[in-house]
């Protein structure tokens, strides 16, 4: 079983609060400045990815669905991030941009999914 179809089925479950995927990429001691601002633009794009899981899981959207839902979300955070600060995207390459958007959120749920399933952590709640 995939990382991020784990993490989407223990949320969905409602028992499990699921925690620790912005931390395992935000959490990297010895980071800062520009190295540590990458890093929690990083995390942001690493949750979008699992909070999509999770709505695609719920209303059965596979992985082409859920990556045109990820992406206009990765957007925002890279319009936000130090990376494209005080810069502006060229109205004709408009589509690059949201070629490279949609490459970045497809990258990071590779990357998530790279990770082994018993990295999931839940805890049940109800217990």
């Amino acid at each position: 079983m995939k990382f991020l179809t784990k993490l989407g089925q223990a949320v969905l479950k409602g028992i499990a609060i699921v925690s620790g995927v912005a931390p395992a990429f935000s959490q990297i001691p010895g980071l800062s400045g520009p190295v540590q601002t990458i890093s929690q633009d990083l995390s942001q794009i690493a949750q979008i990815i699992a909070q999509v899981e999770v709505i695609g899981q719920q209303l059965g959207h596979g992985g082409p669905d859920k990556l045109s839902a990820a992406a206009p979300l990765v957007e925002q955070v890279l319009l936000q991030s130090s990376l494209l600060a005080n810069r502006k995207i060229d109205k004709n390459r408009a589509d690059l941009f949201t070629q490279g958007s949609k490459k970045i959120a497809d990258g990071m749920a590779d990357v998530l999914n790279s990770l082994h399933e018993d990295e999931v952590q839940s805890e049940n709640k109800t217990k």
